[in-house]
């Protein structure tokens, strides 16, 4: 039998080349699915999550009704300090203490950065460019 004949008859898969090519091609797409599955698994949580992983209820930033209420900055002070304590420990962000703002010094409610039910937000940067991470 002619080579050229043989060759029609074997399976596109029983060609060295094709099979490394296909194994490759298995490979390149497992290894490129990982940072999708790792991504997924480390999805940024919202500070609410975060809340409730340490042991925090709903029920203790909006107490027991059965409405949900806005959380004003006093319960957050509750358990995260007073303001002069937070603006100590801010003090060393660059080029501004995000709590000790120069145009409303520490007197800004937490939750205009700190969102607990959504992504948080550098409140700063609607006017100013300023890098600093909201946690």
């Amino acid at each position: 039998m002619h080579p050229t004949h043989l060759y029609e008859r074997m399976s596109p898969m029983s060609s060295p080349l094709l099979k490394r090519i296909a194994t490759a091609a298995r490979l390149l797409l497992f290894v490129a699915l990982i940072p999708l599955a790792q991504a997924a698994e480390q999805a940024p949580k919202m500070t609410a999550d975060l809340h409730k992983a340490k042991g925090v209820s709903c029920a203790d930033c909006h107490g027991k009704a059965k409405k949900k209420t806005f959380v004003s900055a006093d319960r957050c002070l509750g358990c995260h300090g007073p303001v002069a304590d937070l603006v100590k420990k801010t003090a060393a962000v660059k080029p501004e203490n995000p709590h000790d703002s120069p145009h409303w010094g520490p007197q800004m409610e937490c939750t205009v950065c700190h969102r607990q039910h959504e992504k948080t937000v550098n409140w700063c940067n609607h006017c100013h460019v300023y890098g600093f991470k909201v946690p």
